[in-house]
């Protein structure tokens, strides 16, 4: 007796194609005849990876710390090769007034200086490139202390790689907290 009657369709409503009775817009089946209506849109951050999928990304998530990380090490080996003939030819600025031993003394100097900096940034790069955990909570020392440098250039890398660090895959990729 209900069959001949005509439904009316509301405004949030559509018809179905398979049996043209009003349905929800948002519907993906008919819950009239169980016709699928439309298709279902997954996000890509819910569609399944493979853990070798999983893997490379966390690798990509880390590729920036590692170059700002040999960035660095670079930048501080040349201001290291730079300052040793400085300080070789600094008695010859200085007419003489240094010694041997005070030339020797400025060349320890500056090699434990930078080698201590170059070394602070090495441990966390060897940590990302064998995959340790430890990697992560020093990452997140060395950004802060990016960010806090006093330049606006370094508060914007540090907040990027700040994300990149705590993105889960990368997380998964060196181990932490598994």
């Amino acid at each position: 007796m209900n069959e001949g009657r005509v439904q009316e369709k509301k405004p949030d409503e559509i018809y179905c194609p398979s049996c043209a009775k009003p349905i929800k817009k948002d519907a993906v089946v008919c819950p009239n005849c169980g016709v699928q209506v439309k298709e279902l849109k997954v996000s890509a951050e819910a569609k399944a990876m493979t853990p070798e999928e999983e893997l490379e990304e966390g690798r990509k998530q880390l590729g920036g710390v590692k170059v700002l990380y040999w960035f660095v090490i670079v930048v501080l080996a040349l201001y290291l090769i730079i300052m040793i003939p400085l300080t070789i030819a600094s008695p010859h600025l200085m007419e003489g007034t240094y010694t041997a031993g005070n030339i020797a003394q400025s060349i320890m100097v500056l090699i434990f200086v930078f080698g201590i900096g170059m070394a602070i940034y090495i441990i966390p790069l060897v940590g990302i490139i064998k995959r340790k955990s430890f990697s992560v909570p020093y990452t997140r020392v060395l950004l802060i202390i990016t960010m806090i440098g006093g330049f606006p250039i370094g508060t914007i890398i540090g907040a990027t790689l700040w994300k990149r660090i705590n993105h889960p895959l990368a997380k998964k990729y060196l181990n932490y907290g598994t």
